[in-house]
């Protein structure tokens, strides 16, 4: 069995620090539901490194 990571590219609509980790948020910010069915805005952690080279509105791409 092969394990394949996922990849994509996503607009950052939302940046945030929380317990010395940091996200990256995408998708619309409003409650409701969205692409998942959680009515949350979807996220990932990602480096400080990473954190730090991007803007909200940037594209991010996951590799």
């Amino acid at each position: 069995m092969t394990c394949t990571k996922e990849t994509g590219c996503v607009e950052i609509t939302l940046k945030n620090q929380s317990n010395g980790k940091y996200y990256f948020y995408w998708g619309p910010l409003y409650l409701g539901v969205d692409e998942d069915g959680s009515g949350q805005p979807l996220s990932g952690s990602v480096s400080e490194e990473i954190y730090n080279g991007f803007e909200i509105g940037d594209i991010y791409c996951v590799e």
